[in-house]
C-alpha cells in the first residue's frame, strides 16, 4: 500500500501563517506558498501528519490545506538543507520561532528522527546546527 503524500504550507511561510508574521502580505498578495513535496522536500514518511495545523483564518487566502506547526516547519527546513541540498542551514534560526517549551520538545521529537536517518557528514551537520542554535 502506498503511503499518501500530504501537502501542506512549510517552511518561512508557515512560521508566518503561524507567528503572524508581516512578511505573510506577500504570500497573500502572490498566493504563493512554499508547499511540501514541492518547494522543500516530503517529509511525511519520516514524521508522518504530526505537527500538521489548520491554517485558521488563513484559509480563505491558501485554500483548504494544512499548516505545518512552527517546530514541524523549522525540522522540515533543516531536513531539506542538511538532507536534499547538502548544506549548512545557518539561515534557520531556531529560536527566533520556538519560543515556547512545548514546541522545543516536539522539534526535538523530530530532530532524533534526523539523526536517525543521517549518514555522516549530515549528522555533522545536525549536531553542530543544534550546538550552534539550540538554546
Amino acid at each position: 500500500m502506498e503511503k499518501e503524500n500530504i501537502k501542506y504550507i512549510t517552511g518561512f511561510g508557515a512560521l508566518n501563517i503561524t507567528g503572524a508574521d508581516w512578511h505573510i502580505l506577500g504570500n497573500i498578495r502572490t498566493g504563493n506558498w512554499p508547499i511540501s513535496g514541492i518547494d522543500y522536500a516530503d517529509t511525511t514518511e519520516l514524521f508522518g501528519n504530526a505537527g500538521l495545523v489548520s491554517s485558521g483564518g488563513f484559509s480563505k487566502y491558501t485554500g483548504d490545506i494544512k499548516c505545518a506547526s512552527p517546530a514541524r516547519a523549522i525540522a522540515d527546513m533543516v531536513y531539506h538543507n542538511i538532507f536534499v541540498l547538502k548544506r549548512y542551514p545557518d539561515h534557520v534560526i531556531f529560536n527566533d520561532y520556538l519560543l515556547e517549551d512545548e514546541d522545543v520538545v516536539e522539534f526535538m521529537k523530530y530532530f532524533k528522527i534526523m539523526l536517525e536517518q543521517a549518514q555522516n557528514k549530515e549528522n555533522d551537520m545536525l549536531l553542530r546546527w543544534k550546538n550552534e542554535f539550540v538554546k
